[in-house]
């Protein structure tokens, strides 16, 4: 079963990856050549960083969806345009899931 404890452990991870990459990343910064590789690099770095976190914690279903819904609403609280977030929230999951 999803512990209490486990549960705050992976908001608080969900909350500070939004964060991380929403500092990397931010959405008043022009997109250019240098943008768009410092995008993939952020993109590719949280989903290394939360794919590291699920074999640490060994996160179920649960885990992974209560993970993937916190950084969902961060991402949406920092402005991030939805089908952005989708999409990123979607490549994050799969990442943790392996596949």
């Amino acid at each position: 079963m999803f512990k209490r404890t486990q549960s705050r452990e992976v908001e608080d991870f969900a909350i500070n990856l939004a964060r991380e990459f929403s500092s990397r990343c931010p959405l008043d910064r022009p997109q250019g050549g240098q943008g768009i590789i410092g995008l993939a690099r952020a993109i590719d770095e949280i989903c290394n960083r939360a794919a590291e976190f699920q074999r640490a914690k060994r996160l179920g279903i649960y885990g992974r969806a209560k993970l993937g819904t916190e950084f969902k609403l961060q991402m949406k609280d920092y402005g991030y345009p939805a089908e952005f977030v989708d999409e990123l929230t979607g490549k994050l999951l799969i990442n943790m899931s392996g596949k």
